[in-house]
């Protein structure tokens, strides 16, 4: 708190700038903390190439990679720029722009609900003994703060008087937060499902079902590839797909990048131009490939950092997970090993078993 003093001749006035505290919700992160991880040595990748060529507007990539079964598969596709721009542009918030956002819906809704700074304090100050020796104004430099101009002339205990006004204002400013949360929170929420995103009990992260969702028609053609080379056999297409994605090579994906926080993931389009990925980047750019090959029900589970797929084929045996009497085969993306449908590592299915896990239905 800061103190402003000029004397005058009748008495002894003070100013004082109040400050009051927002409510905001923290992202979570911090872009300063945070390193880029090395890319890691993925046996999926050993006997596989690609080669990336750019165009007039974007890329063509040919893949050659060896399946499980030892087949060797062949895919190109051609990926555009303006594709790539605008599906990243789609996911992720600008932590500054999210906070001048969430500053400007708390004052807007603060006006709108009688409850401003300057609301709160003219109504402390009018129910004092002598309202006209203590005057508040609203503060030039920010809607959550006032600033309170007093005469003492002739009170021996104004000091006391301030102080009260002040732990009032204190207090009802607390009370006020509580009644403007519900509207706040739902603006945000609305704000961070305009960008991908959703806000959640621990802060703000991907909403993989509307993530997946929007880059199914980005990955039509990548798709028309695998039907091309694959035929019409769900197994087989299935097996290809698995097998392309399980061979992209494992990269860790910033939560912040130039300011923007997309909490670790990256969009398809970017796994398939970088040729890299992490589990949850790899597992969304297998929902939104699979779904435009087959309309059996796909979800993204999540255990303990890592993240699996699990889909509602009848024709696949193995690992599998039932819930809500769905019985989903389970899809390792990223793993570091060559393993087909229903096949997965002992790490994931200790928590399966023990139903350590999380899971979001993706169509």
């Amino acid at each position: 708190m800061k103190f402003l003093k000029r004397g005058r001749r009748e008495g002894r006035v003070r100013a004082r700038r109040v400050f009051l505290p927002l409510v905001l919700i923290s992202l979570l992160v911090s872009s300063a903390s945070i390193a880029r991880s090395a890319r890691s040595s993925d046996p999926t990748a050993v006997g596989r190439s690609v080669q990336k060529t750019p165009c007039q507007d974007g890329f063509h990539i040919a893949y050659e990679w060896t399946d499980p079964r030892g087949a060797l598969q062949k895919i190109d596709i051609s990926i555009s720029r303006s594709e790539l721009d605008a599906s990243e542009q789609a996911l992720g918030i600008s932590i500054g722009e999210f906070r001048e956002f969430a500053i400007e819906s708390e004052a807007k809704i603060r006006q709108e609900e009688g409850l401003s700074a300057l609301d709160i304090a003219r109504q402390i100050v009018e129910r004092s003994s002598d309202p006209d020796w203590c005057q508040v104004s609203k503060d030039p430099t920010s809607d959550f703060n006032i600033i309170m101009r007093t005469n003492s002339t002739g009170r021996p205990e104004s000091d006391a008087e301030i102080e009260k006004i002040l732990r009032t204002n204190r207090q009802k400013w607390e009370a006020s937060q509580k009644k403007i949360y519900t509207r706040l929170e739902a603006r945000l929420k609305e704000y961070a499902g305009e960008h991908g995103m959703e806000i959640t009990p621990r802060g703000i992260a991907v909403n993989y079902k509307s993530l997946v969702r929007t880059n199914v028609a980005r990955l039509r053609p990548l798709a028309e590839e695998f039907k091309r080379t694959c035929g019409s056999s769900k197994k087989r297409l299935l097996e290809a797909v698995l097998s392309f994605v399980q061979n992209i090579p494992y990269l860790k994906t910033l939560p912040v990048t130039d300011g923007k926080y997309s909490a670790g993931v990256a969009v398809p389009l970017r796994v398939l131009v970088d040729d890299a990925g992490d589990c949850d980047s790899k597992a969304v750019l297998f929902a939104s490939l699979w779904l435009n090959l087959c309309n059996y029900r796909t979800i993204l589970i999540r255990v303990p950092e890592h993240m699996l797929v699990g889909v509602a084929v009848p024709f696949v045996e193995g690992a599998t997970v039932d819930l809500h009497s769905t019985r989903y085969v389970l899809l390792e993306l990223s793993c570091g090993l060559k393993l087909l449908p229903g096949e997965v590592t002992q790490y994931a299915a200790d928590f399966i078993r023990s139903q350590n896990l999380k899971y979001q239905i993706v169509n």
